[in-house]
């Protein structure tokens, strides 16, 4: 019998290790490359959700297209406003997501007077690419964007816009290209250690499975989820910054706000009480419009 039990117990660890790697790919998997929305099922949830209108379809936009440095196509849109002026914002998408998404922040940053460029991110929209990676290749992909913006537009100010994931890619983005003059940072995490803590609800589970997470990510997709580094990266960034987050959001948690704010107290952080994960300009339009335009009023943006 105890022969047996000898035999059977590595047998046992040994299946036990099987199955806890198992149930980590699997999140991990859902989290770098979920099923991949088409633009049709992002345009299908932008409008039941989000209240996308069929009609911004009809703005006139150029297409923009690049080879990333990384071996990828990617697609972009440039939307000109309709009055002359030399500043571009850069807004860019969250998870799982596209260029769509952003359409509802557009006729907002017209007003303000910019330009406005959306990028598709790899593994979305139009853009190729394996997986997602969380801003890690991202924000490579945007500060490649910008060289071009900057040689087809010399002379423009360029200013940046991210939301969710985005969000955490805008940040990364402004703390490596001091040509960017502003940034708002709505509803972004700070990293993926605070985020898994989120999901996991108790921070010693979270320690545990972390590097289990980073090492499969490494084996099988190639990039280290511990380089989306947006709260270490807001350290570096020199341009005016503005935070927006919502109490309510069960998908990027306030913490994370908490967080930037800490990393940074002297940055302003606007706080929504009751709106979900990005979704506070279609709930209370009014304000976010009001804090963002005070926002660059103050900081000499705009008129």
């Amino acid at each position: 019998m105890r022969y047996e039990l000898f035999i059977l117990l590595p047998a046992i660890l040994l299946f036990l290790v099987f199955v806890y790697y198992a149930i980590i790919f699997y999140y991990v998997k859902k989290l770098v490359k979920p099923s991949r929305k088409t633009v049709e099922d992002v345009l299908d949830y932008e409008i039941e959700e989000k209240g996308f209108k069929k009609e911004w379809l009809d703005i006139p936009f150029e297409e923009m297209h690049m080879l990333s440095n990384y071996g990828y196509n990617v697609f972009a849109k440039f939307y000109t406003n309709p009055k002359p002026t030399k500043k571009i914002m850069i807004s860019l998408h969250g998870h799982s997501s596209c260029s769509l998404s952003q359409m509802k922040y557009l006729e907002m940053f017209f007003d303000y007077g910019f330009n406005v460029f959306m990028p598709d991110h790899r593994y979305s929209g139009y853009s190729e690419g394996n997986c997602i990676t969380l801003g890690v290749l991202e924000h490579d992909d945007v500060l490649q964007w910008m060289e071009m913006l900057v040689e087809k537009y010399p002379g423009y100010e360029m200013h940046i816009f991210g939301e969710s994931m985005g969000a955490a890619t805008a940040i990364m983005v402004a703390a490596k290209n001091d040509k960017i003059k502003s940034l708002i940072e709505y509803c972004g995490f700070y990293d993926l250690k605070t985020m898994t803590k989120q999901y996991v609800k108790k921070e010693s589970v979270a320690k545990m499975i972390w590097p289990s997470y980073r090492w499969l990510c490494k084996i099988v997709y190639k990039f280290d989820l511990a380089e989306s580094k947006a709260g270490e990266s807001i350290l570096k960034v020199k341009c005016p910054v503005l935070m927006i987050h919502s109490k309510a959001d069960k998908i990027v948690g306030y913490e994370n706000a908490l967080k930037f704010k800490k990393a940074r107290p002297d940055v302003p952080l606007i706080t929504f009480e009751d709106t979900v994960h990005a979704r506070s300009i279609i709930m209370d339009a009014d304000k976010f419009k009001s804090e963002v335009y005070s926002f660059y009023k103050n900081n000499n943006i705009v008129d």
